[in-house]
């Protein structure tokens, strides 16, 4: 039994089983405890408080029902394997409200023996959810790019190795405009911000529902699209033929694109094939401009 000890005293007396019942409602954290079968025999105030739960609407159920649609089953198995095992664990889990909100929950569970025998699980929950929100906020930044809205040249990275990986056929198409700078020293960065988000704009239309569009540099984009998107793939060469101007400048640019695996097989050899003919393109189509050297 839980006890109380004055500093220096050998012993003190037992805490009462109903004031232990009280001090644990006092707590700020979610307190759940199962029996050894995993049935709910108490949860605190700070559980109701948050989940909108009672006790009498959980005792004698078991924690599946706080699981939803979008709950992770890698999750849910890791969970359950612990709990098999009779281990103790630490996991961040998608849970949901009485009123059907999600509610992500820093979930600390400890398995309590008696005399050898596995008698209950103790679970500690701590609402999380503002946490992940502000977390994924973060990811989310990390991978986009703020001037266009467009995936950055991380994600392009990130999802470019990931269809290697997997051995998934795709179509990958780099795009950089002409003449860029001229449209920064000419008419101000202002315009050229505009110019890159009207690009962006097109190239986020033609990939909707057929692929992704990133941009991958100052003036240069890319486009990732699975096998037999023919559509969206003809669409992403011929956008700049009616999209850009500023002012009296006519703004063109190239295009080069590569096919995996036809083509190419890794990451690096398709980048290179695509980037040799993007290239090629823009030296026909500005026969005085010098190709940058890559």
């Amino acid at each position: 039994m839980t006890q109380l000890a004055e500093p220096g005293a050998a012993a003190s007396r037992p805490l009462k089983t109903a004031l232990v019942w009280q001090v644990l409602d006092t707590a700020n954290v979610g307190l759940l405890v199962t029996d050894a079968q995993r049935r709910i025999v108490y949860v605190n105030e700070a559980f109701s408080r948050v989940t909108g739960y009672t006790l009498q609407e959980v005792s004698g159920r078991t924690c599946a029902f706080l699981q939803g649609a979008e709950t992770d089953p890698a999750d849910i198995a890791f969970m359950r394997g612990c709990l098999d095992r009779g281990e103790p664990f630490e996991r961040v889990v998608l849970n949901y409200r009485k009123d059907g909100r999600p509610l992500w929950y820093r979930l600390r569970v400890q398995p309590m023996f008696v005399d050898g025998t596995l008698e209950y699980f103790v679970g500690v929950q701590e609402d999380y959810s503002d946490a992940h929100a502000a977390q994924r906020e973060l990811e989310r930044l990390a991978y986009h790019d703020g001037l266009t809205g467009l995936s950055n040249r991380r994600a392009f990275d990130v999802q470019l190795k990931q269809l290697v990986h997997e051995g998934q056929p795709f179509e990958l198409l780099l795009l950089d405009l002409n003449n860029f700078k001229q449209v920064n020293d000419q008419y101000g960065h202002p315009a050229g911000d505009a110019l890159l988000q009207r690009v962006a704009a097109c190239l986020a239309r033609v990939s909707q529902g057929e692929g992704t569009a990133y941009r991958i540099g100052g003036d240069e984009f890319g486009l990732l699209f699975p096998d037999g998107n023919r559509r969206g793939q003809h669409q992403g060469i011929s956008l700049l033929d009616d999209l850009i101007s500023v002012g009296d400048e006519r703004i063109d640019g190239a295009v080069g694109k590569a096919r995996f695996p036809d083509e190419a097989r890794d990451v690096e050899a398709l980048l290179r094939l695509a980037d040799r003919r993007l290239y090629a393109q823009k030296t026909l189509t500005r026969p005085n401009q010098v190709a940058r050297q890559r």
